[in-house]
């Protein structure tokens, strides 16, 4: 089988799931094996009662398009904040853009528009008032083309009362500016409900991986719900889970997950809490 990003995630589920049972199930990746008739992510069967489960992973953006406007901010912005000029002593700034503001825009435009919030920032800084506002940045486009403006939005919050010997803060990052979850839930149910109703089990789970801070499982569960009748393979599955990886592989958090399932009101009923490999809290 080869090895997938979901693997240990699913590996320390059944090491904890109905009271361990599961801990030493025969573990086949059905999807592994006939790539043509795509299935689910891992059937596991059980000894000695051989009862199977079909788990199936998926990770729920918190947006459309998140890992792809991710993909094109990334590189044109976050070098920003790698220059130490602008950093305001005894403030913290942090700079929002709005969520697709590069999508399907060429490399010139990218790297115009990340240069014209770099002179704002460097211009502006100093008299940025605190709390949260928003301001207009005048992007200037490549050659031959004409120039924009874009809305930033700022949040300026003092460090230990404003000392100016307090070292500075900035952060440059993206602002969501579209609600629209239910068409990231309504995609993800498409492609992966086929999956578990159609394979043989006694028992079907989805797991969806949330990466996010901001969004938050009761909005996930809320989705889902409102959309029972669109999806009547709903009714055949069991249950879903949600795995928190959040703080997942950062040098914060390590290898810290949480697995967390919910009932139709969005109330917590279980969990599991993992950290390098053990269970260190169950509830």
């Amino acid at each position: 089988m080869r090895p997938t990003r979901e693997d240990p995630f699913i590996k320390l589920f059944l090491s904890r799931y109905e009271d361990g049972s599961w801990a030493e199930a025969d573990v086949k990746k059905p999807d592994a094996i006939d790539r043509k008739n795509p299935a689910v992510d891992q059937l596991a069967t059980r000894t000695p009662d051989g009862r199977t489960l079909a788990i199936e992973h998926t990770i729920i953006e918190p947006f459309a398009g998140e890992k792809e406007d991710l993909a094109s901010f990334a590189p044109a912005f976050l070098d920003i904040e790698k220059d130490a000029s602008l950093v305001v002593p005894g403030r913290w700034l942090e700079v929002f853009v709005p969520v697709g503001a590069l999508r399907n825009q060429p490399p010139p435009e990218r790297k115009a528009m990340a240069k014209s919030v770099h002179v704002w920032i460097e211009s502006n800084r100093l008299t940025l008032p605190l709390g949260r506002g928003k301001h207009t940045c005048q992007v200037t486009g490549p050659p031959g083309k004409p120039s924009f403006n874009i809305t930033l939005n700022v949040r300026v919050t003092p460090l230990k009362r404003g000392s100016a010997d307090e070292p500075g803060l900035l952060h440059v990052r993206r602002q969501q500016v579209d609600a629209n979850l239910g068409r990231v839930i309504e995609k993800a149910l498409r492609r992966k409900l086929p999956k578990l109703v159609n394979t043989k089990a006694d028992k079907r789970i989805l797991l969806l991986e949330r990466q996010h801070m901001k969004l938050l499982p009761e909005m996930m569960v809320r989705e889902i719900e409102a959309r029972r009748a669109s999806f009547p393979d709903l009714a055949h599955i069991d249950e879903i889970w949600i795995v928190e990886t959040i703080l997942y592989g950062t040098a914060f958090g390590g290898t810290y997950l949480r697995f967390e399932l919910y009932d139709k009101n969005g109330d917590i009923i279980r969990s599991y809490d993992f950290n390098e490999g053990t269970l260190i809290s169950e509830s």
